[in-house]
């Protein structure tokens, strides 16, 4: 069972409400894997770490894939793809956040930046315009209140998913959070096994249509609701219980 994170697992605070931390919990004693399936980085989700017994991870919009502190997968950015998102972005105005996978760094800070961070909960990273060329680089963060179309249309290598009204990730071509699943089926030998997966937001769209049962969240986006098998209540009314009870 894939559960997206920012409105979906976690409430409108970032936080995982006792009943839905209870109910991940139930779901494993009923033989069930919950898995974490999220933009953000292992770093990012304290909330999910703290409060449940989740260990199974498909992070950075399915470019990094981590069971029980293992590596499964890492699909990394090359430099040159890098230097080039770099150089647009500057043109553009935007400040990036370089996700490795236990690390992220900015290039710059601005309004955006804080407004952005603040608005997810997350400490605001470090400055270090040379990370990429140190670390491996599996997701970017495009800081901007601007849609994803400008840098789809110079950038055709990369694939660019708006994320939220401050932020547009960027994961290799043919990487999504379908692709993270099918990673971690197949090294977990579960292929045969039905998939459930929550969501709600643009970047949720594959995994919702690839999985046996789709559920959006009540305040999900149009498009996912069309496409899923269930549109269970908002995160914030309980929407994760309800989508589960509904499917025993």
């Amino acid at each position: 069972v894939f559960f997206d994170l920012d409105g979906t697992l976690l409430n409108k605070d970032s936080r995982i409400d006792l009943d839905v931390a209870n109910a991940t919990k139930q779901l494993q004693n009923n033989g069930y894997l919950p898995v974490v399936n999220t933009g953000r980085s292992i770093i990012e989700i304290d909330a999910v770490t703290s409060t449940t017994d989740i260990d199974t991870f498909v992070t950075l919009n399915g470019s990094y894939v981590e069971s029980n502190g293992e590596a499964i997968f890492e699909s990394t950015i090359k430099p040159g793809l890098l230097d080039e998102l770099s150089i647009h972005a500057k043109a553009f105005g935007d400040p990036l956040s370089f996700h490795s996978a236990h690390s992220t760094r900015l290039n710059l800070v601005n309004k955006f930046t804080k407004r952005f961070y603040e608005s997810v909960k997350i400490q605001l990273p470090e400055v270090d315009p040379k990370f990429y060329r140190k670390e491996k680089i599996p997701m970017v963060v495009i800081i901007t209140a601007s849609g994803s179309d400008k840098y789809q249309d110079v950038m055709k290598d990369l694939t660019f998913y708006k994320t939220g009204p401050f932020s547009i990730d960027a994961v290799n071509n043919n990487i999504s959070k379908m692709t993270g699943i099918k990673q971690l089926l197949s090294s977990l030998n579960m292929e045969d096994k039905p998939v459930y997966a929550f969501g709600d937001g643009d970047n949720d769209f594959p995994m919702i249509e690839f999985a046996d049962y789709g559920i959006a969240m009540g305040n999900a986006n149009d498009s996912i609701k069309g496409i899923s098998s269930y549109v269970t209540t908002s995160n914030s009314k309980n929407g994760i219980v309800n989508g589960l009870k509904h499917y025993g």
